[in-house]
């Protein structure tokens, strides 16, 4: 049973130590509020706690102050300032910092919202101007990404703001909880709030995974010239550390019951909407946690970079509706698919799966260029094809046609790093920040790059010269064009019609050279790269032009499905694949329950 919510009654409490010459301005600010205010001196200097008591004494304001002998950190401070407003009966305390950084103009705002919302934690939103340091940029984005993996959610926006409204009663039950009977069986120490730096973060996860709501208000941050900063660089950050890994450690047994939640409270729709094209479907943020994901396998290893992929994984699943909807639909043809022509497809099959399989991948792209991958550690399954163009340094181009089942860019990085120039027809735009990440890691990854946004008949003359010279050209052969999304042949593609380009195979057709298909998998859990023989050359006689387009769209889609049936987990098409430009044909249902 809910417990009922006390009348709403909040004060203002202001942890503080040594900061003395910003607190009388604070308090000024504060005055039209009209609110009991409780200052904690957290063991400050004479000179301040000298201000400190003057002020509580002439200030117009009910203010009570409370002293700590020394100084115990700001968690400490504001855990003495909750009680003392437990005991005098106010429901919200609004903690502001004493520094001055925070914007006092917005507090009639966090009071309302409270108000609104009295279970809610209410938190500030920083909006910086050009004082902040980079370095605590930085740093909060990396506590951000953190964040993310221990609430499994996205819906902290910022867990270090000193401006908050905390519901009291509540934040103190976190605070001061005991030890459960397993602990005092066991003999563990009751799970402690950090006291100092660690606190606000601690705290506000903490909060989040007792169910308590936050909601985020916009507020201004300026760090003043000559700010006193208590944050100790060695010891706060080994701090905040160990307890980010102790938060991860505490969201793993969780987890289930953070799923369970979120997919309580997702809202059904009886027919979801149709799918933007797939060139206009924002790329996911979290760039700072692409960084640190890459950091950890590069110190740590790839066991330590498997095992935090989980909850990372976890939190784009819960969050990617559309994503996940299109995980689902594919595995269900994909099953369909198997039971109609008797292919048998690998066990454990679930969308979960499905985005943690395209998290390696992105690693794997990474690590190639890195030159972590190397062509010893890949298997190719049957080059003999390719054999000839790849040791006569005279033989011509060729056009390699690779897809979004498995990871093309792994075959680019090999081939470059072997001294084969392979142009890559590519869209990035939708992919920025993560081809931002891969630039700062290789800037080779980007030579060679041909816009998919910008093809024209000189774009075509420019290849044919490259192919001319030797070099090879791949290009997507699966995704509708940009430019000309309308520009499709419809194929049969695991028993539904779906649309492939007319681009690839138009300009096979002009380059006029051997037309290859690649596909990189993981199979069996090595990485396997097959390549195969697709025309040589590829015609399209004007008489038959259109019979010729579906019958290349036929022989390609088949050679998918015969490839997907083996890494079902390796197609990286995050959308109705099968949704046709002028209407959403609908996913027909399962005809068995499927796990996903």
């Amino acid at each position: 049973m809910t417990p009922p919510v006390p009348a709403f009654s909040p004060c203002v409490i202001i942890p503080c130590y040594n900061h003395g010459g910003t607190v009388p301005a604070l308090l000024a600010h504060l005055a039209p509020l009209a609110l009991p205010v409780i200052v904690v001196d957290d063991g400050s200097d004479a000179a301040t706690a000298g201000t400190l008591r003057a002020l509580a004494a002439s200030s117009p304001l009910s203010c009570v102050l409370l002293a700590h002998p020394e100084n115990r950190g700001k968690g400490a401070a504001t855990a003495t300032a909750l009680r003392e407003a437990l005991r005098r009966g106010f429901s919200h305390a609004i903690q502001i910092d004493a520094d001055g950084q925070h914007d006092p103009a917005v507090l009639p705002a966090f009071v309302e919202a409270a108000r609104a919302n009295p279970r809610a934690l209410v938190s500030g939103r920083p909006v910086y101007d050009g004082s902040i340091p980079r370095s605590r940029r930085i740093a909060r984005h990396i506590t951000h990404a953190w964040v993310r993996i221990e609430t499994l959610s996205l819906q902290i926006r910022d867990s270090m703001c000193g401006l908050r409204v905390y519901p009291v009663a509540a934040t103190l039950a976190l605070i001061d909880r005991r030890r459960s009977r397993a602990a005092r069986f066991f003999r563990l120490p009751a799970p402690r709030i950090g006291r100092r730096m660690d606190f606000d973060i601690d705290i506000m996860v903490r909060l989040f995974w007792k169910g308590v709501p936050v909601i985020f208000l916009p507020v201004r941050v300026t760090y003043p010239p000559g700010g006193i900063s208590h944050f100790r660089l060695l010891r706060d950050n080994l701090r905040i550390s160990w307890l980010h890994t102790r938060l991860v450690l505490g969201m793993i047994p969780r987890a289930p019951g953070f799923l369970l939640r979120r997919l309580r409270s997702a809202p059904a729709t009886a027919e979801p909407a149709a799918d933007p094209h797939w060139s206009r479907i924002d790329e996911r943020r979290g760039l700072a946690g692409m960084r640190l994901m890459f950091a950890v396998y590069r110190l740590v290893g790839y066991r330590a970079f498997a095992l935090l992929l989980h909850p990372v994984a976890a939190v784009f699943w819960l969050t990617g509706r559309r994503q996940r909807r299109a995980s689902r639909a594919w595995l269900r043809r994909l099953r369909d698919y198997g039971r109609a022509t008797g292919r048998s497809l690998p066990r454990g099959l679930n969308s979960y799966r499905h985005f943690y399989r395209f998290g390696e991948a992105l690693l794997e792209k990474l690590a190639a260029w890195s030159g972590d991958i190397r062509a010893a550690d890949v298997e190719i399954a049957d080059d003999r094809c390719l054999a000839p163009f790849l040791r006569d340094r005279a033989a011509p181009g060729v056009l390699v046609f690779v897809t979004h089942l498995g990871n093309a860019e792994l075959c680019r990085a090999l081939g470059a790093r072997a001294g084969k120039t392979i142009n890559a027809i590519v869209f990035t735009d939708h992919a920025a920040r993560f081809n931002r990440l891969l630039r700062e890691i290789a800037p080779d990854a980007h030579l060679n790059l041909v816009s998919a946004a910008g093809l024209s008949p000189a774009t075509a003359i420019r290849l044919k010269e490259k192919i001319d010279a030797g070099e090879w050209v791949a290009i997507a052969a699966d995704r509708t064009a940009v430019l000309n999304p309308g520009r499709t042949v419809t194929a049969d593609f695991l028993g539904a019609p779906a649309p492939f380009p007319e681009g690839p195979f138009v300009l096979a057709s002009v380059l006029e050279c051997p037309v290859f298909l690649m596909f990189a998998l993981r199979e069996n859990g090595r990485l396997r790269i097959h390549v195969e023989p697709f025309a040589h050359p590829l015609r399209l006689p004007r008489a038959t032009r259109a019979a010729a387009l579906a019958g290349h769209a036929r022989r390609l889609a088949a050679r998918i499905e015969h490839h997907a049936a083996n890494a079902p987990l390796d197609w990286f098409n995050f959308y109705d694949f099968w949704q046709t430009s002028g209407s959403r044909p609908p996913v027909p249902p399962p005809k068995t329950p499927c796990p996903s």
